[in-house]
Formats: C-alpha cells, sequence, structure tokens
C-alpha cells in the first residue's frame, strides 16, 4: 500500500488504471476540463496528483458513443445476438445519435438516423459517410417506405410514440423483412396521464402490464418475439426500460412466442437492482 503522500503524474494513472490507452488519447479530455481528482480540475497530464486520489472524467461515457443509448443498444445486440455487421439499419428516433453509433461501430455499412427534431444528430455522425441524416422526418413519413438501399435492422428509441404504432410502420419501411430491436419506455406506453405526468412508472406490475400488452400485440401482428432484456441503464429520472427483439420474414429463428411471459419476474428484478445512471463511472463502458 502507497503512502498517502505518494504522488504520480495525472498521465500515469489515467493510462494505468484503464480510463485512456495514451496520452494522446487522454489529453483533449484533460484541456477540456473533463477529469478531476478529489473533485479539483487538473489541466495538465504532467501534474502530480496524489496517487490515492480519486479520479472522475466527466461525461466518460461519451468515449464509446455519443449519447447513454450506445450503452444500452450495445447489450441488447449482445442479449440478442444481432450482429448489424454489413447490414443497411435504421435507427428511429436517432436524437444525437447513440443507437446510429453503437450500429456503426459494431459494423453496419449504412444508418439512416430519423427523428422529428432538428440539429441534434452530433458532429462525428454528421460527417460520416455512412450516416443519412433524416431530421425532420416522422417514422411515418411516406419517403421512408421507398429507401434504397432497404434497411435490414431497425432500432427504435422513441419518446412520444407507442411501439404499437412504430413497429408497424418499420415493418411496411422494411417490406416485411429484418430484425428490428425496440426499446421499450413504460411511460410511453401506460394510459394513465397521471402516471405520465408524474413520471412513477418503475412498479412491477406496471412494467408487466407494458410488457404483456405490447408482447402481445407483437405476436397478434405476426411478429416473432426472438428476445426480451433490459436496458444495463436507466432512462431519464431513473425510469427502468426494456427490449424487444422482432423477427420478420423468412429463415429460422427461436421464436418465444409461447413463452415470454417466463421471463418477466428475472428480468424486471435485475432492473431493479440496477443504481442511478453515473456518467462519470468507468465500470458502465
Amino acid at each position: 500500500m502507497k503512502p498517502k503522500n505518494d504522488k504520480t503524474y495525472l498521465f500515469n494513472r489515467l493510462i494505468g488504471e484503464g480510463w485512456f490507452v495514451s496520452e494522446k488519447e487522454a489529453l483533449p479530455w484533460i484541456m477540456s476540463g473533463k477529469v478531476l481528482v478529489d473533485d479539483r480540475q487538473v489541466l495538465s497530464g504532467k501534474e502530480r496528483i496524489p496517487a490515492d486520489g480519486a479520479i472522475r472524467v466527466k461525461e466518460y461515457y461519451k468515449k464509446k458513443y455519443v449519447n447513454k443509448g450506445g450503452l444500452k443498444l450495445q447489450k441488447a445486440l449482445s442479449d440478442f445476438g444481432v450482429d448489424p455487421q454489413g447490414k443497411v439499419a435504421l435507427d428511429c428516433g436517432a436524437s444525437t445519435g447513440g443507437f446510429t453509433d453503437c450500429l456503426l461501430q459494431h459494423g453496419a455499412k449504412l444508418v439512416y438516423a430519423v427523428d422529428a427534431g432538428h440539429g441534434m444528430l452530433a458532429g462525428k455522425l454528421l460527417i460520416n459517410d455512412k450516416v443519412v441524416n433524416m431530421e425532420n422526418t416522422n417514422i411515418s413519413d411516406g419517403l421512408l417506405k421507398n429507401l434504397d438501399p432497404r434497411p435490414e435492422l431497425a432500432t427504435l428509441d422513441l419518446s412520444y410514440l407507442s411501439l404499437k404504432t412504430g413497429v408497424m410502420e418499420c415493418r411496411d419501411i422494411m417490406k416485411g423483412s429484418g430484425i428490428i430491436v425496440a426499446l421499450i419506455k413504460p411511460i410511453v406506453e401506460v394510459a394513465s396521464a397521471t402516471i405520465k405526468r408524474n413520471g412513477q412508472v418503475n412498479q412491477r406490475g406496471l412494467i408487466i402490464h407494458v410488457l404483456d400488452d405490447l408482447c402481445g400485440f407483437f405476436v397478434d401482428n405476426s411478429f416473432d418475439i426472438t428476445g426480451l432484456t433490459h436496458s444495463p441503464i436507466r432512462g431519464n429520472n431513473g425510469a427502468l426500460e426494456y427490449f424487444a427483439c422482432l423477427r420478420m420474414g423468412d429463415g429460422p429463428r427461436a421464436s418465444i412466442n409461447n413463452s415470454y411471459r417466463s421471463l418477466y419476474d428475472g428480468m424486471i428484478s435485475e432492473s431493479f437492482a440496477l443504481g442511478s445512471f453515473d456518467k462519470n463511472n468507468i465500470a458502465q463502458i
């Protein structure tokens, strides 16, 4: 154990503890004031800091993806065994582009980033020639029905529209063939105006009701549910979120249409065990 008065260079701590792989990678974060030691901003990698000082890096999750949505989708792709490699993808509700960024980093050859808003997509994605920025575009917009090349994989992160509408629109866009990975936000799906207003959606009974209602809808409309999982981090205001994987068209797939309810208890219990999202926590990358 090092004595408390031992000091070392900030660069040494950041690289030795795995925050960054090189001084070059760490430097922009230091220069922008995002590295703190014992809650004090350190602006030089060559400053000597306590060997046992507590390091925080503001918004460290952005080292991986442009927003925390990328961390969510990363787990869903892994849990569902969905590989975007070489696929044309559709990201509905792209916002700043966390899902888009994740799809690209997992090998997607093209991503249509669709959002009803304007001016939100992160700069690094705007200049990426594998991204088609489709801002000011609703998921029901007719032009999405004629995309060429056609999407083979769709992701949905919708803030104001039920997935019941979203997946049906995606099926039309994708001409009834492909994979949909949809983020389930109970607060969007509940009918109660009171619950929507106070945001109190983290109730087991309510979550089960939302999952059952959506999954029943998927099955009734001839989607094959091939997986359910929980998001690895909470959403806004600590809301618990989940993912469904749906497949359409021909080809072998392990449907859980007759057994999805058996996943609820374990999945929901795991989600309740999640702490609040700490955007400065290295463990979440």
